[in-house]
């Protein structure tokens, strides 16, 4: 009578043991998920820290020298944005920070470079025929230009006055700019505005957040790493299997003879 009571409970405990064990599964891959994500949140951080550390000059995260060159009258690079009007942290000058463009003529003309009001440059070339800087890719290097048409400039950069920074002459020419709130443009041509214009330049840009953003990923990744091993690790090791039914002991007979 022992043996089929013993058999029923086995029976009754299988479907439990075969829940937590799909349990456990479905546990470790969410875990691995995690994981992976935690793993990219920390590499991100890693390649932001190592950006910051190695690819400054002056404290500018700098771009390779590259070539910008257009047959018209002026290279113009529109619809520079920012916008201060929401949450103080971004309206920040501090986070919004500086950029800074250099560049060397490549003829023997003197080189204007300026950043100014998107509208007062749209209406000092908007009957001029230049070109404008739709894309650019570094790695490798690629330059997508739209040609507006027009005809020949009527005055020089420098006679203008609506500049917020500008920079103008023989060789090297660096114009630096704190980023504040509106849209603007930066333009490139010849001081003495003749067609033609070529340049060898570089971009730079100082933003104080980026060390916190690589932190703030270092640490978050960390951490939601550290979580997921150890839900991977709790769900692999389960509960301890039970221990083993003791074999039906069997009967006894006696003997009347």
């Amino acid at each position: 009578m022992t043996q089929p009571r013993i058999e029923a409970r086995a029976r009754a405990g299988a479907p439990r043991e075969a829940a937590l064990s799909t349990g456990r599964v479905v546990l470790i891959v969410l875990g691995s998920i995690v994981a992976l994500i935690g793993l990219a949140l920390a590499a991100g951080g890693g390649f932001l820290l190592w950006v910051d550390r190695t690819q400054r000059e002056g404290g500018y995260l700098t771009t390779p020298t590259e070539r910008f060159s257009t047959s018209t009258y002026a290279l113009t690079r529109e619809r520079l944005g920012a916008d201060a009007g929401g949450p103080n942290w971004i309206g920040n000058d501090n986070w919004l920070g500086k950029v800074r463009i250099r560049g060397v003529g490549t003829a023997a003309k003197p080189l204007f470079i300026g950043i100014g009001p998107e509208a007062a440059v749209a209406g000092y070339l908007g009957r001029v025929a230049h070109a404008d800087v739709e894309d650019i890719n570094f790695d490798p290097f690629r330059v997508e230009y739209r040609a507006i048409a027009g005809g020949a400039l009527r005055r020089p950069p420098s006679a203008q006055n609506f500049w917020a920074a500008s920079a103008s002459g023989q060789g090297r020419q660096t114009v630096t700019w704190k980023v504040c709130e509106g849209d603007w443009s930066v333009v490139l041509m010849n001081a003495d505005g003749s067609r033609g214009v070529a340049a060898d330049v570089d971009l730079g840009a100082k933003l104080s957040f980026l060390l916190w953003v690589a932190i703030g990923l270092l640490i978050g990744g960390a951490l939601i790493l550290g979580g997921s091993v150890a839900l991977i690790v709790l769900a692999a090791r389960g509960r301890p299997p039970p221990p083993p039914a003791a074999p039906p002991r069997p009967a006894t007979t006696t003997d009347d003879a």
